[in-house]
């Protein structure tokens, strides 16, 4: 059986954690999870964060300059905090042909998603990552129902945190999960945004072919809804991350094991042109396309 060997990038963010703990540490029988991975080293800007999470998970190297990781494994899963170092960090990894995780946003800017797609699909690397809210059940369900109904779809409403003036560049640091619970939910062919920003909010309208859809970007709000509108009923679910983890991890193992990818490299850097095409639309006051 082929064995993985798994970097991470990126120790600040609590989703280093989540994965050192799933793929290294077994469960009180002693059996792992993924018996064919294992995290063998971690790095980024963040040593003391990196050492923490070497030391609670088992993980037997810590990388000041994280390129000298690149010889060294098989895979790399990228958490930085703040997207704005994700092309950065992932780029070396997917130019000698390894497959990466990259966490949301996968980039802050749409010309270096661009720029990985491009470069993946030249190496043939498949690719993962994004937000775990489209693993949840409730998008899950909405997803399944938008796509199998004999109903009409007139549209649908989704609201989540935000923060806006977040240090880690700002509205793409929370925006990532509720674009990304649109796009898997109503699919990933939206062709236009409006949006306004209210002090602490921000909602837009999104629009597809033949409906709109809302987004609720609120600050300080913990809370995560999602709701589908169709000719006969309205189907609403307030979401929770139960199972969710669990299906991001096994995305990405499957994708090593196989080669798989569960998004197209496309559906990855959607959410990016999305992102971008909000900021630009409450900041003119215009409609904005979103260009892909």
């Amino acid at each position: 059986m082929k064995q993985f060997r798994i970097g991470i990038v990126g120790g600040e963010n609590s989703h280093a954690n989540e994965f050192s703990f799933a793929i290294n540490m077994p469960d009180e029988n002693g059996n792992y999870r993924y018996p064919d991975c294992r995290v063998t080293c971690i790095g980024g800007h963040y040593r003391e964060a990196n050492e923490a999470v070497a030391r609670e998970f088992k993980i037997d190297n810590v990388f000041d300059n994280f390129e000298e990781m690149v010889p060294v494994v098989d895979a790399v899963i990228i958490t930085a905090r703040d997207g704005k170092y994700h092309y950065e960090f992932a780029k070396p990894f997917i130019d000698a042909g390894i497959p990466a995780f990259i966490d949301k946003p996968f980039t802050v800017d749409s010309d270096e998603a661009r720029s990985l797609i491009a470069l993946a699909k030249e190496k043939r690397v498949p690719l993962c990552g994004g937000s775990v809210l489209k693993f949840t059940n409730g998008i899950l369900k909405l997803s399944k129902l938008v796509k199998e109904t004999d109903e009409e779809i007139m549209g649908g409403a989704l609201s989540a945190p935000v923060a806006l003036n977040s240090e880690y560049s700002g509205f793409f640091f929370y925006a990532s999960h509720l674009v990304e619970m649109t796009l898997a939910t109503f699919g990933y062919n939206p062709k236009s945004i409006s949006a306004k920003r209210h002090d602490k909010t921000v909602c837009a309208t999104i629009n597809y072919d033949n409906f709109s859809v809302t987004n609720h970007f609120k600050e300080g709000c913990g809370s995560y809804t999602a709701e589908v509108y169709t000719s006969k009923d309205t189907y609403f679910e307030k979401l929770d991350f139960a199972g969710a983890g669990e299906r991001e991890w096994d995305v990405f193992v499957d994708m090593l094991r196989t080669g798989k990818m569960y998004n197209t490299y496309e559906e990855l850097a959607i959410p990016v042109y999305y992102m971008e095409a909000i900021k630009r639309a409450y900041e003119s006051g215009e409609t904005v396309t979103i260009g892909f």
